[in-house]
């Protein structure tokens, strides 16, 4: 689902998950905890050298580099990991005494303080610069979803020079609203995977279902009741809204100057959409009034 996609190279979640059993995810995260590890082996190492030539206490600073690359590449919990894990090993290893966590000299304890605050606000900044890019990524598949979208919806206006009112068949005119129905279905479920359906206006007026996304999917008589109340009145109804608030549905008009053509039925409360799921639903319904009112304005003829 599209609302759900995010940059797994900048993943927020905590390091080690909670959920129970050795899976994919548990394996990639205990990648990302031995790279760690390995950073923070090799940082030491580098210490080791370095205290021949630079003053043991200024050591500790060095071990921002595993705290950076890890905010980086793994996100927060990792650098977390890292800046606390390279303290604990700068003082067991460096400080004196050795091989114990007192520290008694008041420069070792004004380095700690330095480094920790610079570790922590490294690790902010970085997170902000990583939400701000899975963010702007974000938008860039909504264009992306957009654009294929329109091209694939509007792909379906009929062309004077191929159709006219004369040689549109009834036969013709379902078989595009059931393929309009279908892409809308398509769509939908990029932005919201959860079953849905799709009603175009009969010439008697009456509004049908055209496309389902299960064959088991059942309406009642309060769902029929609250899709025709949206047909009629070109106004949101079901769950979340305020009226038939009850149902399970949600139901958005697709909606012109001269009435409706149509409604688009999600099973999901409107009031858990995100706004840009919203947003991105509301031009699904915009993009296929424009086909739908194309063919309901010409008029068709019986089947030959």
């Amino acid at each position: 689902m599209l609302m759900n996609k995010i940059d797994e190279g900048f993943n927020l979640e905590p390091f080690f998950s909670r959920g129970k059993g050795f899976n994919k995810e548990t394996i990639k995260k205990t990648r990302r905890f031995l790279v760690v590890l390995v950073m923070l082996t090799l940082t030491t190492i580098l210490n080791i050298f370095l205290e021949q030539f630079i003053q043991p206490s200024s050591l500790i600073f060095v071990y921002l580099v595993p705290a950076i690359a890890g905010a980086i590449y793994f996100g927060t919990w990792a650098s977390v990991l890292s800046f606390t894990a390279g303290f604990l090993i700068f003082d067991f290893v460096f400080v004196k005494p050795y091989y114990t966590l007192h520290i008694s000299n008041p420069q070792d304890v004004y380095n700690v303080i330095v480094y920790f605050t610079c570790a922590i606000l490294i690790s902010y900044l970085i997170n902000i610069v990583t939400r701000q890019n899975i963010f702007l990524k974000d938008r860039l598949n909504r264009v992306y979803l957009i654009e294929d979208m329109s091209r694939d919806l509007l792909a379906l206006i009929p062309i004077e020079q191929t159709y006219t009112v004369q040689n549109i068949t009834f036969s013709l005119r379902t078989a595009v609203f059931n393929q309009l129905g279908q892409l809308t279905l398509r769509y939908a479920k990029m932005i919201l995977d959860v079953p849905s359906l799709v009603f175009f206006r009969e010439d008697d007026g009456t509004l049908k279902v055209c496309a389902k996304s299960s064959v088991d999917l059942e309406l009642t008589e309060q769902d029929n009741a609250a899709a025709n109340w949206t047909f009629a009145n070109g106004e949101v109804s079901g769950a979340g809204t305020h009226t038939y608030s009850d149902n399970k549905f949600y139901f958005i008009p697709m909606k012109y100057l001269e009435g409706t053509v149509g409604v688009i039925g999600i099973l999901y409360n409107s009031k858990d959409l995100f706004p840009e799921q919203q947003r991105l639903l509301e031009t699904i319904s915009n993009l296929v009034t424009i086909v739908a009112t194309t063919w309901m304005s010409m008029k068709s003829k019986g089947d030959r």
